[in-house]
C-alpha cells in the first residue's frame, strides 16, 4: 500500500522537516534542492531567519519513505474522508493537527495525494463503504468533502437526462453521506467539518439538506452552516457550503459570524498566472511541463486550436440568440473567474485566458489551476493534464478552509484552554485625589500612546473624558502624560524632555507595557468597562486591518473577534499618532488612506503585535509595497526599492515608488521603529534578499 506524509504549515513544521532532512543529506544538497544557497540554510538552522512554510513540501521529497515522521505532540488527530488530493487536510495540518486515516477511492487522486503526503505511516484506504467503522482509528475531528455530483445542479441535470436517480437515492453515491454518519456514530469525534456545493441546501426542494441536518442532530451534534464564496480568498467565484459540528456535550458555541472575510476582488487572476517577464519561479518538480522558462511563455498546447475556438464562439452566439447564458468565459489579469468545473479538461471554456487580438485564448495550465484553488507551488502534480484538471476542479479552496480551521481551532484539542479573561479588580481608591494608583497610570499611558505629542493638553476631549473616569482633573492627566514623555527615548533624543519628574511607578508602567503590549491593552479595555466608560471608538475600529485578523484568527466566538478589532484599533491609533497622522514616505495626511503597517508581520511576532515600535504609518499603496517586500528600509531609515519594481517599466511605479530610493523616512515623534524589526524585514521579507 502507498504510504503518505504529514505536512504542516508554519515555521515549526519547516524547521522540523529541515532537521529530519539533515540526517540524510548535506547542507549543500538541501540548499541545491530548495534553490537557495547554503548560507540561507545555515541561517534557518540557527534560527536567525525564519524559513518559509512552503519549503515543507520540497523537504518532504528528501526524506526516506520508510521513515514516518510521527508527531505525538499534535493538539488533535483527524481523519480525511473523500480526501481528493488533500486540500482540507492541508488546512487542518496548518493549525497543528495530525492526519491518522485517509480514504479516497480514485486511483489518480491517490497518486497525487501520495506524492504530496508520503510519510504518515498509514495507508491510503479506498472505498469508504467497504471499511468497517470500528477499523477507523480514534480521532478528534472528522473531515469530509463528500461527493458533490449527486447534489450539484449540473449533476442533477445530467442524471435526469440519463434517467438515473440522484441524491440519497443514488445507488452508487447518494448514500455516501450515511457512511460519514456511520463513522461519526461509531467514533464520536469532538467535531467534524463537511464541505459540499452550495446547491446542497436547495436539492430536492430542501428535503436533502433537512435529512442531513436531522441525521447529524440525532447523532448528538450541534451544527452550524455557512455558504462561503471562494472569491474572498482566491480570484475565483466558488460558493461552497461548510457544515461544522461539535459534540453537544462539549457545549461549544461555534459562531460563523466571527469569521472575518476579505473583500471580494482583492485577489485577481494576475496573481496566479505564469509570469512572462522572467520572474516565474523555476520548480524542479514541474520542469518545463507547464511553462517554457527559456522562451518565457506558456507552451502552445494550452492555446485553443482555430477549430475549437471557432466552435466555442459559434456555440456562444447560438445560445445568445436564444436568450440563454451559455458560452465561454474570456478572462484577463484583473478578472475574477467563474467556477472551475470538472469538465474543464474538455475545452476550458469557462476560463479562457485572453492572449491578444491576434492570438487565440488559452486554457489555464494545471499549475495555474492549483494556484487558483490556493495550493502552494510546492504541491506536486504527478498525473496527466486531464486528471489534474479533474482533481483541482473537485478540490476545496485551501485558504477558505484554512480560515474555517482557524475558527474551529480553540475547540479541537482534547484539553481546550479556557478563553483568556483579563482579571481586573477595581481598587477602592481609584477615584481618590491622593497618589496616582497603578490602574490610573495604566489608563493614562494607554491614552498617551494614542494621542499625538502636540495634543497632550488639558483641553483635549479625550483627556477630559479620562479625567472624569478616574477622578482626576484634566490638568493632572495632561501633566501625567507629559511625565510619560520624559521616559520616551524618541522624545528625549529629539531635544524635548517632557516633564522630568516621572515617578518610579511611572517607569514601572512604561516597562510593563514594553513587555506585554497586548495584555496591558486588554486590561485597560476592561478597566474602562468597569468604570463605565467607552471601551473603543467604533468608527476607528472599523478601520482596523481586517486582512491581518484573518492571517492569525483563532477565536470561536464574536468575543474573540471583537477583542482583535480592539487590539488593532489601539495599534492603529498609536502608530498614526506617533507619525503625526502622516505617511512617513509620502507625507499623505488623509487618515482614510493611511495604514498602520506592521514591520514584522502580525502573524510572525505575537509579542510585538501591538508594539508601536513595530509599526510604520504608510499610505495604502506604500503599505502594500512594504508588506509584499517590494520596498524596505536600511538601518538608518533610508528607503530601499527592489529590483523587481525597477524592472516593471510602469509609469505609475516610475513616478510614485522609484523616486523613494535612498530617501529618509519621516521619523515618528515617539516609538521610533525598532532597528531589530527593520533588519528582520530587510533580510527576510525584502524580495531582493530572499534566498540570498
Amino acid at each position: 500500500m502507498t504510504t503518505i506524509l504529514t505536512t504542516g504549515a508554519g515555521t515549526d513544521a519547516a524547521l522540523r522537516y529541515l532537521s529530519a532532512a539533515k540526517q540524510h543529506h548535506s547542507q549543500a544538497e538541501i540548499a541545491r534542492h530548495l534553490g537557495v544557497d547554503t548560507r540561507t540554510v545555515r541561517r534557518w538552522e540557527a534560527r536567525q531567519t525564519q524559513p518559509p512554510a512552503y519549503i515543507v513540501h520540497a523537504l518532504q521529497q528528501l526524506l526516506p519513505l520508510e521513515l514516518p515522521l510521527e508527531d505525538d505532540t499534535a493538539p488533535f488527530r483527524f481523519i480525511d474522508l473523500f480526501a481528493g488530493v488533500g486540500g482540507i487536510r492541508m488546512a487542518f495540518e496548518g493549525i497543528g493537527g495530525r492526519c491518522v486515516f485517509t480514504s479516497e477511492w480514485d486511483s489518480y487522486a491517490q497518486k497525487t495525494y501520495a506524492e504530496n503526503y508520503r510519510r504518515d505511516g498509514h495507508a491510503i484506504n479506498g472505498d469508504i463503504t467497504q471499511i468497517d467503522a470500528k477499523d477507523v482509528p480514534d480521532h478528534d475531528v472528522l473531515l469530509a468533502g463528500f461527493p458533490c455530483q449527486p447534489f450539484s445542479i449540473a449533476g442533477v441535470s445530467k442524471k435526469n437526462a440519463l434517467g438515473r436517480a440522484h441524491g440519497f437515492s443514488d445507488e452508487t453515491q447518494g448514500t455516501l453521506f450515511f457512511d460519514v454518519c456511520r463513522v461519526i456514530d461509531e467514533k464520536q469525534p469532538r467535531a467534524f467539518l463537511l464541505e459540499n456545493v452550495k446547491n446542497l441546501t436547495s436539492h430536492d426542494k430542501g428535503r436533502t439538506f433537512d435529512v442531513i441536518k436531522r441525521s447529524l442532530d440525532e447523532l448528538g451534534y450541534d451544527i452550524s452552516c455557512r455558504v462561503v464564496d471562494g472569491a474572498h480568498f482566491v480570484p475565483q467565484h466558488r460558493e461552497r457550503i461548510l457544515i461544522v459540528g461539535f459534540r453537544r456535550d462539549l457545549g461549544v458555541q461555534f459562531d460563523w459570524d466571527a469569521l472575518p472575510l476579505p473583500g471580494k476582488g482583492n485577489h485577481t487572476l494576475g496573481e496566479i498566472l505564469h509570469r512572462t517577464d522572467g520572474s516565474e519561479s523555476v520548480l524542479a518538480w514541474d520542469g518545463d511541463k507547464y511553462f517554457d522558462h527559456t522562451g518565457r511563455k506558456v507552451p502552445d498546447k494550452y492555446t485553443l486550436t482555430p477549430k475549437l475556438w471557432e466552435y466555442l464562439q459559434n456555440y456562444a452566439a447560438k445560445h445568445k440568440a436564444k436568450g440563454n447564458g451559455f458560452g465561454f468565459g474570456l478572462v484577463f489579469p484583473n478578472s475574477v473567474t467563474r467556477t472551475l468545473s470538472a469538465r474543464y479538461y474538455k475545452d476550458g471554456s469557462e476560463i479562457l485566458i485572453y492572449q491578444g487580438e491576434d492570438k487565440n485564448p488559452r486554457r489555464l495550465t494545471p499549475r495555474e489551476c492549483a494556484r487558483l484553488m490556493g495550493f502552494p507551488d510546492s504541491f506536486r502534480i504527478p498525473v496527466s493534464d486531464t486528471q489534474a484538471y479533474k482533481q483541482f476542479a473537485g478540490e476545496v479552496v485551501v485558504p477558505m478552509l484554512e480560515a474555517a480551521a482557524k475558527l474551529m481551532a480553540p475547540s479541537l484539542a482534547k484539553e481546550v484552554p479556557a478563553p483568556r479573561v483579563v482579571a481586573v479588580a477595581l481598587p477602592k481608591d481609584i477615584m481618590s485625589s491622593g497618589r496616582w494608583t497603578k490602574e490610573q497610570l495604566k489608563l493614562a499611558f494607554h491614552l498617551y500612546c494614542q494621542l499625538p505629542f502636540g495634543k497632550l493638553h488639558s483641553r483635549n476631549a479625550e483627556i477630559i473624558r479620562l479625567a472624569e473616569l478616574i477622578g482626576r482633573t484634566p490638568s493632572a492627566v495632561a501633566m501625567k502624560l507629559v511625565n510619560f514623555a520624559s521616559l520616551d527615548p524618541s522624545i528625549t533624543n529629539s531635544g524635548r524632555s517632557g516633564l522630568g519628574n516621572a515617578s518610579a511607578l511611572d517607569r514601572e508602567i512604561w516597562d510593563e507595557f514594553q513587555s506585554d503590549w497586548e495584555g496591558l491593552a486588554m486590561e485597560c479595555l476592561e478597566l474602562r468597562k468597569l468604570l463605565g466608560g467607552p471601551s473603543v471608538d467604533v468608527a476607528e475600529a472599523e478601520l482596523a486591518d481586517e486582512e491581518a485578523l484573518l492571517v492569525d484568527y483563532s477565536g470561536e466566538t464574536r468575543r474573540v473577534f471583537t477583542e482583535q478589532r480592539v487590539k488593532q484599533n489601539f495599534f492603529r491609533r498609536s502608530v498614526l499618532a506617533s507619525y503625526r497622522g502622516r505617511c512617513c514616505m509620502s507625507k499623505l495626511s488623509d487618515s482614510r488612506l493611511l495604514v498602520a503597517s506592521h514591520i514584522v508581520p502580525w502573524s510572525k511576532d505575537k509579542a510585538n503585535r501591538l508594539n508601536p515600535s513595530n509599526g510604520l504609518c504608510l499610505s495604502a499603496i506604500h503599505d502594500r509595497a512594504f508588506d509584499k517586500g517590494l520596498i524596505s528600509l536600511t538601518d538608518d531609515f533610508r528607503i530601499l526599492v527592489s529590483d523587481d519594481l525597477k524592472r516593471q517599466g510602469s509609469s505609475f511605479i516610475d513616478d510614485i515608488l522609484l523616486p523613494l530610493e535612498g530617501r529618509s523616512i519621516e521619523l515618528p515623534e515617539r516609538f521610533a521603529p525598532s532597528a531589530e524589526f527593520i533588519k528582520h524585514h530587510r533580510e527576510s521579507l525584502f524580495v531582493d534578499n530572499r534566498g540570498a
